[in-house]
């Protein structure tokens, strides 16, 4: 079965989210929610909610929660106690500060020591009303390069580069995930699975050096993320229509497929 990392539990109607799991059974494939609170502008459902609703779709839905990076240190307590109730992985998007900061380190430590993989969103990220309040950097808070601390001090933590940086920074992600053994990418959102394609994406994950080399090596390093949402789950049928044309446009063996499909999240998930 797939595994889609990437998706927002942006409703708690519950005829909606009944319509969301179903779309993942029709697609075969199960999906790590993420909901929370202060996503810049807007808010999902919160954490506690989005786990409760994954216990009762248990065999489709994975809860990840939202942690908050704001200008406090991030609530270790809670936490630990969400990875109590279920939760597997942790999302991280619109800090206050780079992600790379002081305030943040502590969480990653914490996220490696309860073998919780984390996603990050980076690049792109539209305006909204909170940002005329918090006045804050956004763009390069996100930028991809801000996980490159993380990762170097936490080397045994699962890092997710959401987007692969979105067209700002395809380039120092991708660069990033060849370099870190722990640092992987989706290409979740239409900005990214539908704005590039196979032969940029080859160009981009190409090793560095002879040319003799396997091509398809840094592939591995990518895991399916679609951007979907409880009130969009036809996101995930476009995603994963547009994965699968670009594994099979690059050559991809059956196990890089499985791999990038769902096999490499599922082993971090147990």
């Amino acid at each position: 079965m797939d595994l889609d990392f990437h998706a927002h539990f942006n409703s708690d109607d519950p005829e909606l989210v009944k319509k969301f799991v179903a779309n993942c059974e029709k697609n075969g494939c199960r999906a790590a929610m993420s909901g929370g609170l202060h996503y810049g502008g807007h808010d999902m459902v919160p954490n506690d909610k989005v786990i409760d609703f994954c216990k009762q779709y248990s065999d489709w839905l994975i809860p990840l929660v939202k942690v908050e990076l704001w200008d406090t240190p991030p609530d270790l307590a809670a936490l630990r106690r969400w990875r109590d109730m279920g939760a597997k992985g942790v999302k991280c998007i619109y800090p206050y500060y780079p992600y790379d900061h002081d305030l943040y380190m502590p969480l990653y430590e914490e996220c490696e020591k309860l073998e919780m993989p984390m996603l990050f969103h980076t690049g792109n990220y539209r305006p909204n009303a909170e940002d005329m309040r918090a006045r804050r950097p956004t763009l390069k808070n996100m930028d991809p390069l801000n996980l490159d601390r993380p990762a170097r001090s936490f080397q045994k933590l699962k890092i997710v580069v959401a987007h692969l940086g979105t067209g700002f920074w395809r380039l120092q992600a991708a660069e990033l995930i060849k370099m870190h053994a722990n640092v992987y990418a989706d290409l979740a959102g239409s900005g990214s699975w539908m704005g590039l394609s196979a032969e940029k994406l080859a160009e981009l994950l190409h090793p560095w050096v002879l040319l003799c080399q396997d091509p398809q090596k840094h592939f591995a390093k990518l895991v399916f993320g679609s951007d979907c949402y409880v009130k969009l789950p036809e996101i995930q049928t476009d995603g994963k229509l547009h994965y699968e044309q670009i594994l099979r446009k690059i050559g991809a063996t059956q196990e890089l497929r499985d791999a990038v499909m769902g096999g490499t999240v599922s082993s971090w998930l147990k």
